[in-house]
């Protein structure tokens, strides 16, 4: 395949402009300490003066991919000493500060950048990027329907349109959080409440005398995060039970029914099943209807959660949509916007089956929060969420729903599946490549094993890193590695980027192996 046959499923082509110059002209902005530090409050002139020269700056930060690595190559030292300077005593010009902002510019890492395959950190959609400027200039605390009325309608109906987009049921429920972590421990939080033989909220987890222990299980593939989730709420890192996968990478359903029985032979208490739809290593989807099946028949029920942090909206499209149609049958949910949604950060979502249950899980009356004292239809946020002080997380993904509709949601993600299929292929009949996994969405593992190589697997494990560490310098493209089955290293390359196209596949695949082989002859 060439990018010529790709044609039809490549992005639109990206349109690079000059980086923009500072405007010389004091006319414009020449903004003096007595214009714009006298006070702390701006005019509407001085607004549309400094609002030009942002403007060319967050362009300067958007695009020219072609003249600018995916991350600085300066080291450590040098980029910390850069941005070292004296405690301000005196207002600064603000010349002064847009020339700072310039550098930070030139010292970010760009996950806007076409060949960002590295991390699930996905290009900003410029439209969210316009959220977000208006989420801090608007600056709600979104807790309280009487101090964020619009907010917090924006937010409900997002939760509204996630549950139209998913195929979940009326009675489900949501709230906005910083991302995959904190969405992911308030449902392990709610689990624990509702799933709790006392009252988990009043007497903690330790329970009565001679109650076992609370458990929850996951794969060997999930994110770290529930781990740090059950440490966090109190019951210890031995309250998660490590599942394995099988050769795709999936939860095994066999070895879980085993440790559930074991666990409750000892006494202890099978709280939640952690599945994944979309892992962070190699983008597996664990086999939820089997595990939907399984819970269903279970005698004492069993919570079952599923991170979509990185995969859910993968849903929208037709080819995917089926290994998850069981998630409507799910306890809880979590995704993150900032993800596949292309959303600026932060924005990730908890999503839970039974009503109220947010609430009850983290609902606080105290007096200095009078909540809806005259409007009994709002609603307030700060007790669906452990957090009182919460940006408008939603005002951005609002936007890019509008701006785009699902419809163009469900194309860009099926586009960025679509590339990484075709770079499996490219690996496939790449002389010296191996792939290692197949993708279910859009994560590929792949190693390089030079034809005639004589090194040993620790050989090539560092061979992989090498080949990482030079496509990074070589301004070629930014991956990351994964550690599969038998702990051989390969490179990993994720698509979740609108600006990605089948020359960048092309040029990541056929680098990694010409620089794999001139490494083996060296």
């Amino acid at each position: 395949m060439d990018s010529k046959s790709f044609s039809t499923l490549a992005p639109n082509s990206v349109i690079n402009l000059p980086a923009p110059k500072l405007s010389n002209s004091t006319n414009q902005i020449n903004l003096a300490t007595e214009h714009i530090c006298r006070g702390f409050d701006w005019n509407s002139e001085i607004w549309d003066r400094v609002a030009s020269e942002i403007n060319l700056l967050v362009q300067k930060a958007s695009t020219n991919w072609d003249n600018r690595p995916c991350v600085p190559h300066d080291d450590a030292k040098h980029i910390r000493n850069v941005f070292q300077q004296p405690l301000p005593v005196k207002a600064v010009e603000f010349n002064t500060l847009l020339g700072h902002l310039h550098k930070v510019v030139d010292y970010s890492g760009y996950n806007g950048h076409p060949r960002w395959l590295a991390y699930i950190t996905s290009s900003p959609d410029p439209v969210g990027v316009l959220g977000a400027f208006f989420t801090a200039a608007i600056n709600q605390n979104n807790n309280l329907w009487r101090i964020a009325p619009g907010a917090t309608s924006i937010e409900l109906q997002c939760i509204e349109w996630f549950k139209e987009m998913f195929d979940l049921g009326a009675d489900w429920e949501g709230i906005f959080s910083s991302g995959g972590q904190l969405a992911n421990i308030i449902a392990c939080a709610t689990a624990r409440h509702l799933q709790c033989p006392w009252d988990v909220r009043r007497h903690g987890v330790a329970g009565p005398e001679g109650s076992g222990r609370l458990k929850f299980y996951t794969s060997d593939q999930a994110h770290y995060c529930h781990h740090q989730a059950v440490e966090l709420l109190g019951m210890g890192s031995e309250a998660i039970r490590v599942v394995p996968s099988d050769s795709f990478y999936r939860m095994r359903l066999d070895r879980l029914a085993e440790m559930v029985a074991e666990d409750r032979a000892q006494g202890h208490i099978p709280v939640a099943v952690i599945a994944t739809a979309g892992t962070v290593g190699t983008g597996a989807i664990d086999p939820l209807d089997d595990l939907v099946e399984w819970i269903q028949n279970q005698d004492e029920k069993i919570w079952l959660h599923i991170d979509g942090a990185y995969g859910l909206p993968a849903y929208l499209v037709p080819e995917v949509s089926f290994q998850m149609a069981a998630m409507r049958h799910a306890d809880s949910i979590s995704f993150d916007p900032h993800k596949w949604l292309y959303s600026p950060l932060d924005a990730g979502v908890t999503l839970v089956r039974h009503p109220h249950a947010l609430r009850q899980t983290f609902g606080f009356q105290v007096s200095y929060l009078d909540q809806n004292l005259l409007d009994t239809c709002g609603v307030d946020l700060v007790d669906f969420t452990p957090e009182n002080s919460r940006p408008a997380r939603a005002f951005k993904v609002w936007l890019g729903l509008m701006a785009h509709g699902i419809e163009g949601f469900r194309t860009q993600i099926g586009q960025d599946i679509r590339l990484i299929k075709y770079m499996a292929k490219l690996i496939e009949t790449t002389p010296d490549l191996v792939l290692m996994t197949e993708p279910d969405l859009s994560i590929v593992c792949w190693r390089v094993e030079p034809q005639g190589y004589q090194g040993n697997e620790e050989d090539l494990n560092h061979l992989q890193v090498h080949i990482l560490e030079e496509l990074e310098k070589q301004n070629i493209a930014f991956l990351s590695k994964a550690k599969l089955h038998g702990g051989k290293l390969a490179l990993r390359a994720c698509v979740v980027n609108f600006r990605t196209q089948a020359t960048d596949i092309e040029a990541t695949v056929q680098a990694s192996a010409d620089i794999g082989r001139q490494a083996a002859q060296a």
